[in-house]
């Protein structure tokens, strides 16, 4: 039974520190961004748009798929290297741009 009493105890204490906090924050000092706060080029998640981190994207897997099959050429199943890097080039590039426009918003 004491368990629960401690439970109690700590809850009464948490409630208690967070009232203070709470009452601590003055309230109405939030002032509204205004047009020069807010930049519309770039994305709240890293701070450049859809289009250039879609390009990163495309170069980059491209580039490693490029270079994987051209090592790998060997293997029966490996197609051509310049055909496999712009395809996976071409799908990082749509998905990254998709999916960047998305989380933008």
């Amino acid at each position: 039974m004491s368990q629960n009493d401690d439970i109690e105890k700590l809850l009464r204490d948490v409630d208690a520190n967070l009232g203070k906090a709470s009452a601590s924050k003055p309230t109405g000092s939030v002032s509204p961004r205004t047009r020069s706060d807010v930049s519309s080029n770039s994305s709240p998640m890293g701070g450049i748009g859809a289009l250039p981190k879609a390009v990163i994207a495309a170069v980059v897997c491209g580039g490693v798929v490029f270079t994987a099959t051209l090592f790998l050429q060997w293997l029966p199943l490996v197609d051509n290297p310049v055909s496999s890097g712009l395809g996976a080039a071409v799908g990082a590039f749509f998905t990254a741009l998709v999916l960047g426009r998305r989380s933008g918003k």
